[in-house]
């Protein structure tokens, strides 16, 4: 007979078990991956400990304890290190016939975002194919008015030229960047912080210019990823550019803080999709994840959930797709990209790239 022991931690949902002054007494293997720690690390600890700001949750629990109740909750937020979205579900826990806790289980619900994504590439696939048909005329158009400006002798006719050449070099930058999006990454072996270096170089200027204090921290023993690095690169300058931008609009102090760690998260890997047919065992892979931080005016929760959308943005002049591609490229990658902020203080972007 199977002991109960494997039975439990062979489950993709992650099992809590809580006594009845909601003190975490037992916890599965896909726990210990949700939390990035182990049962010795966590046990003992109140649930308002393990999932701060998750009252709503902790009321449910209180009411099994209390009632021996079950509760199934749908589309919910807890954070466990990072802000997952997932499916609850609370009964009571009974041992000889008294009720002695409640145990969560809780699922990753990872449709929705699944579902975006898959908007979100037939998004930019046709975005691709618009910006390849209107590049070839562009093209045309910028031939011809080359060949205009030569002959122009009024001051104003060759004013108007070189606006037309000049506004022609900006839609094709444009054009460009759609069509280097929607292509694949090409994978080399890469060190990621030459690449935040890159960036930083970048965007020294405008750094200088807002004043903006940097403090770095980076940790040498991380290893190589594989990865794109012109594609990488264009997600930390946006990600740079988006914290400049917030500072910009507050009054406080300007520092932009970037870390890299290793995870303490975990993802697990399955040799092919369906592993239930398959039984191939799965593997675990950690993270590695950089971190940039600005003093800005920061967002509010309903904000967050939408900046990763498509042509969502609060600025005048902002295209709303700066993040929404930034996403695409880090998930292409195998990786995510997590943000969280307090309104009126700071707001921290969190990419986590495979090694």
């Amino acid at each position: 007979m199977v002991p109960f022991e494997v039975i439990i931690n062979n489950l993709d949902e992650a099992v809590l078990l809580f006594d009845k002054k909601c003190r975490l007494v037992f916890i599965n293997r896909a726990s210990e991956e949700l939390f990035g720690k182990g049962i010795k690390e966590i046990k003992q600890k109140q649930f308002r400990r393990l999932f701060p700001g998750a009252k709503d949750i902790l009321s449910l629990v209180q009411k099994t304890i209390e009632e021996g109740r079950s509760f199934n909750c749908k589309d919910m937020e807890i954070d466990a290190e990072r802000s997952v979205g997932v499916d609850l579900n609370i009964s009571p826990c009974y041992l000889h016939n008294s009720l002695e806790g409640a145990i969560l289980c809780i699922r990753e619900n990872l449709s929705i975002t699944e579902k975006d994504d898959y908007h979100f590439d037939s998004l930019l696939y046709l975005l691709g194919s618009i910006a390849h048909e209107i590049r070839n005329p562009l093209s045309g158009i910028k031939g011809a008015t080359q060949i205009l400006s030569g002959s122009a002798r009024d001051p104003e006719a060759e004013e108007c030229v070189n606006l037309i050449l000049k506004e022609t070099d900006r839609l094709n930058s444009i054009l460009q960047s759609y069509l280097t999006i929607t292509r694949r990454p090409v994978f080399n072996q890469l060190n990621i912080h030459e690449i935040i270096e890159h960036a930083l170089k970048v965007m020294s200027t405008v750094l200088k210019e807002k004043k903006i204090r940097i403090e770095k921290s980076y940790d040498p023993s991380l290893p190589n990823i594989s990865g794109d690095e012109s594609k990488l690169l264009q997600v930390f300058i946006n990600l740079l550019k988006n914290a400049i931008e917030a500072m910009e609009m507050s009054k406080g102090q300007k520092t932009m803080n970037i870390y890299t760690r290793l995870s303490n998260e975990y993802m697990v890997i399955y040799e092919k999709e369906d592993r239930h047919k398959t039984g191939i065992p799965a593997k675990k892979q950690r993270w590695v994840v950089v971190s940039i931080r600005d003093t800005g005016i920061g967002m509010t929760k309903d904000e967050i959930s939408r900046i990763f959308l498509p042509f969502y943005t609060k600025k005048d002049k902002g295209s709303g797709l700066g993040l929404a591609l930034s996403k695409k490229i880090v998930k292409d990658h195998g990786g995510i990209i997590k943000a969280k902020s307090k309104p009126g203080k700071e707001t921290t972007f969190n990419v986590y790239l495979p090694f």
